[in-house]
């Protein structure tokens, strides 16, 4: 589990105005996400809102999750923000802990494709079976968005990258909306991963890789441009320092990268879809770039901006 440093936490969620949406009563609730990772804790954040979960590593028939990467991407889209007082006890708090332990859509639907072994490893043939489940069961459980945080070298030619991009591609034309990390080798040109570097997909950076972390290198945030767009990635969204669950039953961690920023993305994405749900990934996609806020960082990093939900839900109409 990571440790905590007080001093670098920025208070993602108050930066993207995730505020705004909950206060209003807009928690993301019935969208489902699909989140294919190492899989999912089952503990009191989630809330019994793990619709499904398909272990594509082990064929474990329940949910869990060897490596923490998963548990942590699945409470920043989705968790409640409850916490166990006490680790041997089974009453429950009903506050969070703090805002930032509370996911950006709290009352979504996740459905747990594992994907990653406890090392956070994958082969193609692996990826391949999780999309064809995703073409298979998308109405099933009302998946709307695919939350992918990983990535493969586009200079390593023995990982097929081409293959891994064709696959995303084919579950956007699906009518998915599919969200994937930008990667973390940055920052030169060109070092997005795939599947984030195709061009279909809505592809996330870090907003924050400047902020100096001990062991972590900076600006690690993989950077365009892709080679049919000149928009690469899509957005960004906090990725330093995000706190959310941990793979125990209780206790959070602290992780770094732009799986987290995906995280975000995701989550936002839900909370937009349950007032507007006719929307298509096209929409949406539109609906980020005019709603996105402009930083003070190159194109290639940032792409339309920065994440903002207060926009986002306001340019909706919802009042």
């Amino acid at each position: 589990m990571s440790l905590l440093n007080p001093d670098l936490i920025l208070q993602p969620n108050r930066t993207i105005h995730a505020d705004y949406a909950h206060t209003r009563g807009i928690f993301g609730t019935g969208v489902g996400v699909a989140v294919l990772d190492s899989g999912i804790k089952p503990r009191a954040d989630f809330d019994g809102r793990i619709v499904h979960f398909e272990d594509f590593v082990h064929h474990r028939p329940l949910p869990y999750d060897d490596s923490g990467h998963g548990s942590h991407i699945c409470g920043k889209i989705g968790s409640a923000g409850k916490i166990l007082t006490n680790p041997d006890s089974s009453k429950q708090s009903e506050k969070p802990k703090s805002y930032e332990y509370l996911g950006i859509a709290p009352g979504c639907d996740l459905i747990v494709l594992k994907i990653l072994d406890h090392e956070g490893n994958t082969s193609l043939s692996t990826f391949l079976q999780a999309v064809d489940w995703l073409m298979e069961y998308r109405t099933t459980y009302n998946i709307r968005i695919v939350n992918i945080s990983l990535g493969a070298d586009m200079h390593n030619p023995s990982l097929n990258t081409a293959r891994l991009n064709q696959a995303v591609d084919m579950l956007w034309d699906c009518g998915y909306t599919v969200c994937v990390s930008a990667g973390n080798n940055g920052p030169s040109a060109g070092s997005i991963t795939a599947p984030g570097s195709s061009c279909k997909v809505i592809t996330v950076g870090a907003s924050d890789d400047h902020v100096r972390i001990p062991g972590k290198a900076l600006y690690y945030s993989g950077r365009g441009p892709a080679a049919c767009t000149n928009v690469k990635p899509e957005i960004v969204a906090p990725g330093s320092q995000i706190i959310s669950c941990s793979h125990y039953s209780y206790g959070y961690a602290v992780k770094t990268g732009t799986s987290m920023s995906t995280a975000f993305v995701s989550g936002a994405i839900a909370l937009l879809l349950e007032i507007l749900p006719h929307l298509s990934n096209e929409d949406i996609k539109k609906h980020l770039r005019k709603c996105a806020r402009r930083l003070s960082l190159p194109h290639f990093q940032q792409g339309y901006g920065l994440l903002d939900i207060k926009r986002l839900i306001s340019d909706s109409g919802y009042n």
